[in-house]
């Protein structure tokens, strides 16, 4: 009886440090649950105002995120086979991810178990990404690391809810 209730003690100091801290998995709390579609970047300045598409979708404990780099459509392939040239271009317009994620107040931290990039998951789980956020209704605005390759990066999503995601 004793160790049930030592065991029953541990799991709710744990769970009270857990509160009390704020971090948590989604699990509603976050407000991110669900998908989100790209309204705009802004990239080291530049503001992209129509982007090319991109999807955030978050579940309770696991985050998938695909979006097309820049403004303009990715280039399609002229053969039926691609060139190298071809196979860069299209690899380098083009970013994605997935994997576990995790919130504390505003700060959003992903590790990618998977991602186009093998270099990116290749440090798994050790890759974690922090991102800080702001939700405005169904307005999502995420910042990258300010030590993020090309500058400083700020998407803004929309929620998607009950339509196509494209």
């Amino acid at each position: 009886m004793r160790r049930i209730l030592r065991l029953v003690t541990v799991f709710a100091v744990i769970a009270a440090v857990t509160v009390a801290c704020g971090t948590y998995t989604a699990e509603g709390d976050s407000g991110l649950e669900g998908a989100w579609m790209v309204t705009s970047w802004n990239v080291a300045g530049e503001t992209v105002a129509e982007p090319q598409p991109g999807l955030i979708v978050f579940t309770d404990t696991h985050y998938s995120m695909m979006y097309v780099n820049g403004a303009a459509p990715r280039p399609q392939y002229a053969g039926e086979e691609m060139t190298d040239a071809e196979i860069l271009a299209a690899f380098d317009s083009f970013t994605a991810n997935s994997g576990r994620y995790e919130v504390s107040g505003n700060e959003l931290t992903t590790r990618p178990s998977v991602a186009k990039d093998p270099n990116y998951m290749g440090t798994w789980p050790d890759n974690a990404e922090t991102y800080t956020f702001e939700l405005e209704g169904e307005t999502l605005r995420l910042t990258w690391p300010s030590d993020w390759p090309g500058g400083l990066r700020i998407g803004t999503f929309r929620k998607v809810e009950g339509e196509a995601a494209s």
